[in-house]
Formats: structure tokens, sequence, C-alpha cells
């Protein structure tokens, strides 16, 4: 009983686009009680993807409490919190650390205009590149504030603070307005000197004057807040426990699955198509993100899309499946064919492509005799196919060392590791931890409390599975997948090109057209 007494554990939290999961974890970061609430986004008005800041708040203090109390443990051995959460995005607070409006999450793509118009002017672009490490989406923060300066310049005077999702749970379990370098590589950061870049704010088109927005920085591991009295009755914590600054959720899964190692890459099919190798160089390129990671000598640089669960979930929708039931006997039924037999092609581009924002999905190769799970094993290929993609993009600048690792919901799924490792030509091995996110945000906290003696040490306690080796009979099948994918979009590029031109000349039309009555009216 002594010993149980004595005994040490870690609270990692890890705050998705969707959804919030809460671990207490023990000293040998062994899951010991669960907790998840859905924390529902807003899509409402078209391009919009935003949640209230209390909303996220109130679903990570309800997974933290159903953390605690599953795990039976005394809130007083439990010596530290670390929170990861998605990146990107927008969450503005004032000064006393109130929300300035609802938090707008990566996937929100109302600054498409203003993302456009900075990728139209190459010499900005470089400068956002060559300082911050990364070419920014429309959901970058810089693109969302240029916008609000348009649509809702007061949300931006009332603003003295600009956050990211982790940040503002943090703040309201311990006080405190900061963020970490990782998260903070995504807006405005200078990747050379790990301190915020007036040149890129610039860059951005952005008023020197909103350098005012930019808060203190942080390691991953610095602890900057203990657990308020507030939050520690909404939670089950005890009052005073230490909460470091946390990270962007890509660090932690990294952390999570033993690749923050330079020299490991990491895949991750989840909500993105995520690939990351850590390394200490600093090389830029489109293809990829660069970003500093729990501590500015550390990066991992890293190439994704939205090409990977919300594409599967869309064509299983099309295909009638509805529950778990059917899902599992389809993917049954895929894991049958011969796998040398063709399937259809499937370039998964419904919602998100790293060839451009004009690119769209297709679906090429059909046959008469084509079943559901020949549509199935398509679409699994056609994501394993933007692995390929990102991966060869990073493998012109870095090497790293095999097994592969690969992680996210679609990991689970036997039939889906042999096609990545089919298609890489390479040993996968598959993280066994049921939540990467938070054991990473668990490692990095545990460690800045003496319970680990370094972050590499605590990914010794990750567990993996035998690694999946490729097959011989694979390689030629898998030589003809590729050739017809980039056969495929190259002969579409002309298309999709010709696509978006008649699409902007329509909305152009459409915009003349209203401004045309407008005038009318006033006339009359």
């Amino acid at each position: 009983m002594a010993s149980d007494r004595m005994a040490r554990y870690v609270l990692g939290v890890d705050a998705g686009q969707t959804a919030v999961k809460a671990v207490v974890h023990d000293e040998r970061l062994r899951a010991v009680g669960v907790g998840r609430r859905s924390s529902p986004v807003d899509r409402s008005v078209p391009r919009h993807a935003e949640r209230p800041q209390d909303a996220l708040w109130s679903a990570a203090a309800e997974a933290i409490a159903e953390a605690v109390a599953a795990s039976g443990v005394d809130p007083q051995q439990i010596v530290a919190v670390g929170i990861a959460g998605h990146g990107d995005g927008l969450h503005l607070v004032d000064a006393a650390g109130a929300p300035v409006g609802p938090a707008i999450t990566a996937m929100d793509s109302r600054a498409h205009a203003e993302a456009d118009e900075l990728s139209a002017d190459p010499e900005r672009m470089r400068v956002v590149l060559e300082r911050s490490g990364q070419e920014p989406t429309p959901g970058a923060a810089g693109n969302l504030l240029r916008w609000l300066l348009r649509h809702d310049p007061e949300r931006v005077r009332a603003a003295d603070a600009m956050l990211f999702c982790k940040d503002v749970i943090r703040l309201r379990l311990a006080g405190g307005i900061a963020t970490d370098y990782s998260d903070a590589t995504a807006s405005f950061l200078d990747t050379a000197t790990a301190s915020w870049s007036p040149e890129v704010l610039e860059a951005y088109g952005l008023p020197a004057d909103l350098m005012r927005l930019l808060p203190p920085l942080h390691s991953s591991g610095d602890i900057v807040g203990h657990v308020l009295p507030a939050a520690a009755e909404l939670t089950g914590l005890a009052v005073g426990t230490p909460v470091v600054a946390g990270m962007h959720d890509v660090q932690a899964a990294s952390i999570g699955m033993g690749a923050l190692v330079p020299g490991r890459l990491a895949l991750v099919a989840g909500s993105f198509s995520t690939n990351g190798v850590t390394t200490t160089r600093p090389d830029v390129d489109p293809r990829w993100q660069s970003r500093l990671s729990i501590r500015p000598d550390l990066r991992i640089a890293m190439s994704t899309s939205a090409t990977a669960s919300p594409s599967l979930d869309w064509v299983l929708r099309l295909l009638g499946v509805r529950d778990d039931a059917a899902r599992d006997r389809l993917f049954a039924e895929a894991a049958a064919l011969d796998p040398q037999e063709q399937v259809p092609l499937v370039l998964p581009f419904l919602f998100d492509s790293p060839l451009g924002a004009a690119s769209s999905a297709a679906l090429a190769g059909v046959r008469g005799w084509h079943t559901p799970a020949h549509v199935l094993r398509g679409t699994l290929e056609g994501i394993v196919l933007m692995h390929i993609w990102h991966t060869r993009a990073l493998g012109e600048r870095f090497d790293w060392e095999e097994p592969v690792v690969l992680g996210g919901g679609i990991a689970r799924a036997p039939l889906y590791v042999q096609l990545v490792a089919n298609a890489l030509r390479s040993p996968v091995t598959v993280v066994q931890n049921e939540e990467a996110g938070a054991f990473g945000a668990a490692a990095v906290a545990g460690t800045s409390v003496g319970l680990f003696a370094s972050v590499e040490a605590a990914q010794e306690l990750v567990e993996r599975s035998v690694p999946v080796v490729p097959t011989a009979e694979s390689a030629g099948y898998w030589a003809g997948v590729i050739r017809s994918f980039d056969e495929a979009t190259e002969a579409l590029g002309p298309w999709w090109a010709a696509r978006a031109r008649e699409e902007a000349a329509q909305a152009a039309g459409d915009v003349d057209g209203v401004e045309a009555a407008g005038s009318g009216e006033g006339g009359a």
C-alpha cells in the first residue's frame, strides 16, 4: 500500500479538430484513466469552421474530470499536466484571457482569397517560407487575421493576444497567456532565431502594431502555470499541479510514436495525412513545413494534406456503410481480394490536395465487375499514395531509418498497414498506444518534473508492433499504381486549371451581377 501511495502519475491532454482526449498515465506511461469529449465544429457558414472557446474549455474540463475519476488516482499523485492541440487557426483573447469571438479551427477556409493573394506574390511568399519554414494555408493565423481586418476589424482591435488551441485550454486550467515554439512556427516566428518576426508579419500584409498580439514564447516543457482553484473544482485535479506550455499535436503524436528522434519518419493516417521526419536541419520547401519542435534545436519536416480519414469516411457514406459492423465486413471483403488485382484509381482530393486548390477528387479505371470492396481498396490505396507523394518530397532532402512508424485511426486496419509497407517498400511498425498525442503531452510534462530522465527516455516506453514487411510480389503492382497516379495527375492538371478559371469567372460574374443590381436599385 505504501508504494501505491508514493506512485506518481502524469496527465496528457490532446485537443484535436473535433474531440478532446485526456489520459492519466503511470510512471511507465501506461494509461490508467481515459476521458473523451466531442468538441463539435460549427460549419453552418460556408468555408467557416469554428467553435466557442468556452465550448472548447468545457470539453477539455469534462474529459480531464472523466480521466481523473476513471483512474481512481489521488489527484495529489498527478504531478504534472501537458496539453497538445491542433495547430493553425486563430484564438483571440483580451488581456484578462476572455475570448474575443469564437475559436477558428485549422479547417476553416474563409481566408482563401487572402491566401491566394499572398501566394501570388513570390517575394512575400519567399519571406514567409524562408523565415517561418512553411507556406501558409487559408487556415493559418496570418491569413485569418487579414480576413478579420477586412470583415470584422473591431474583433482584432478588441484582442490583446493571439493563441492556439492548446493555449486556450491551458489558460483556463492554469492561467497565463503564452504559447510554445511548435505552434508559433505556423504564424510569425523566425525559426532561425526562435523569436517573433516583424518581417514575417509584414510579408503577410499585416500592420506592425499587431506584434502586440504575439504572446511570450516557451519550450514545450517549460512550466508556465499551476492548476487554478476554479479549474481544480471542474476537473478533479489538485490545486497547484504544474502545467507545462504544451505543444502542437503533431509533435506530441511523434513522441507518442517514439519518433521524435532525428532520422525517424512517422506517418499518421488520421484527419490529415501527416508525414514527418525529425531533424535538426533547417531545410525549407513549399511541399513541407519545417516546424520547430518541443525546443528550438529540434524540428519536424512535415508534409501534410487532409486526404486521409475525411476521404475514407466520405466514400464509406457513399457506399451506404452506416455502422461499425458493415464497415468491418467491407474491410474484410477488400482484404480478401487478390492483392495484385487491379482496383479503381482514387485521387482522394475531396477536401484538400498538395497539388493545389484547383485539384479535385477523381475515380478512374472503374469496371462493371468492380464491387464496393474494390472501391474501398482503391480508396485505401489512394490514401497510401498520399504518403508516397509526401515522403517523395521529404526524401529529396532527408534520410530516415527503418522501420517507418505508422499511426492514426486507419492504421488499425491490417490491410492498410500492409498496403503502406508494400507501397513504401519498407518495413512498417504500428504504434500500439491508443492515444499517441496524449502520451506525448504526458511524456513532456513528466520530464519537466523529473518523472523521466528525458523525452528521449520516455519514448523508449512506446509500444510498437512487430514490423510488417512488404511482399516481394507487390513490387511490380505498386510501381504500376504509382505510375498511374503520376500520369493521372499530370493529365488532369490542365483540366483542373480550366475548371478553376471557369469557377473564378462565374464567381466574378455573380459579384458583378449583384453590384449591378444594387446600382439599379440605388438609381430608382
